[in-house]
């Protein structure tokens, strides 16, 4: 399932909510993430990656600083594990099997990598979680976060 949300829009829509960045570890969790939120949320957002800005999922982490998400934020790895062993049990692997696992669902995003921190194209591409997730401007430690 998570091979269908290997897109760079929806790697976009993930930088949005982490605020700028996310990690090729963090996006996979997050793909599985998606795939926790529900069939009918998952397809929407592998069409349209706008569509995550509606999921209540989406909605009760906006406004809140990241250290406060704790249980909500879409980062879980526990889905990982448990598609690791559904996929261990279906091939009949041994009880390492992380590996092959990961060897079978990995894939390369489809469509055009861009920028999210661009704002223009982040506000064309993604303006819902644009507006729900604005990015703080970098700065000088110490700076004045706007």
């Amino acid at each position: 399932m998570t091979r269908e949300a290997f897109t760079w829009d929806l790697w976009a829509a993930a930088e949005r909510i982490f605020g700028g960045w996310c990690s090729d570890d963090g996006f996979c969790c997050f793909g599985l993430w998606m795939v926790e939120i529900g069939r009918e949320a998952f397809a929407r957002a592998v069409i349209d990656p706008v569509a995550l800005a509606d999921t209540s999922e989406v909605q009760c982490l906006v406004g809140r600083p990241r250290e406060l998400w704790n249980d909500d934020w879409p980062e879980w790895e526990s889905p990982d594990y448990v598609a690791m062993e559904a996929y261990g049990l279906l091939t009949r692997a041994d009880d390492d099997c992380g590996d092959a696992f990961h060897e079978a669902v990995e894939a390369e995003p489809r469509g055009e990598q861009w920028d999210v921190r661009c704002e223009d194209e982040a506000m064309r591409k993604l303006p819902k979680l644009s507006a729900m997730f604005p990015l703080r401007a970098a700065g000088p430690v110490g700076a004045k976060v706007l």
